[in-house]
């Protein structure tokens, strides 16, 4: 009788240690992975890797401006009276003497030569922010100023003994052009061109990306190479391109 009471308080000995034995290990278990798992999210964040910003070139930026190339920004119609004379007048009643009005009716067109710009005119700071110097707006000399379908002789007279003079005319018309440009730069044409260039720049480069844009009146400073900042948790797995 007491040996088998023996056997029984020995099995439930065991019984109870390998229960407890397994609570103990399912319990280790669970700590573990409650202390592990977030470690090892920790470290997996850690090693998240971050995209590298690339600046855009200079070089390929001026590029696309060259292909603008030249970009009328302001012009202004005007008309102007211009008299000449020729002998004089007051001689003999005039007889060898020929005077000419003449109504000069003309279009001045200001802008800035954007194939004029090379990489140096353009500096990227950042992602956001760029600087520009641009040519300075000028009148285009190629394009006619006097409108020869508008303009006219309004009077012309000679004397009894005196012809026409084309060659009057003609110097009459060279004066008109630049009357016409000399009065189109009183007007102010050139700081309007200026203006709007900027204006029309800034839309372009708003396009490729640029949120500030800073227009200088020289050639740019070299930037100090632009730094990525990371988030917290991540790392640089490329270093960032310089401008």
């Amino acid at each position: 009788m007491l040996r088998k009471l023996m056997y029984l308080f020995f099995i439930v000995f065991f019984a109870t240690a390998a229960f407890a034995a397994y609570t103990v290990i399912v319990t280790v278990n669970k700590v573990d992975r409650a202390v592990t798992e977030p470690l090892g999210d920790m470290f997996r964040q850690l090693i998240v890797p971050a995209t590298p910003v690339i600046l855009p070139s200079n070089t390929t930026i001026v590029r696309e401006i060259n292909n603008l190339a030249r970009l009328e920004t302001a012009s202004i119609e005007m008309e102007k009276v211009i008299t000449a004379e020729r002998g004089d007048t007051n001689l003999l009643w005039g007889v060898m003497s020929e005077n000419l009005i003449f109504v000069a009716h003309g279009k001045i067109v200001a802008g800035v030569d954007f194939a004029e710009m090379t990489p140096d005119n353009v500096q990227v700071i950042d992602p956001q922010t760029v600087m520009v110097y641009l040519p300075p707006a000028k009148i285009f000399d190629d394009l006619p100023a006097l409108n020869n379908e508008k303009s006219y002789i309004a009077h012309r007279s000679t004397g009894f003994l005196a012809g026409a003079d084309a060659q009057m005319e003609t110097e009459v018309r060279r004066a008109a052009e630049a009357r016409l440009r000399e009065e189109a730069l009183a007007t102010g044409l050139l700081p309007t061109a200026n203006l709007n260039a900027q204006n029309y720049m800034r839309s372009f480069l708003e396009g490729l990306g640029f949120t500030q844009v800073i227009f200088t009146d020289t050639i740019p400073p070299t930037p100090m190479p632009y730094t990525q900042e990371v988030p917290k948790g991540y790392v640089l797995v490329t270093p960032t391109p310089g401008p």
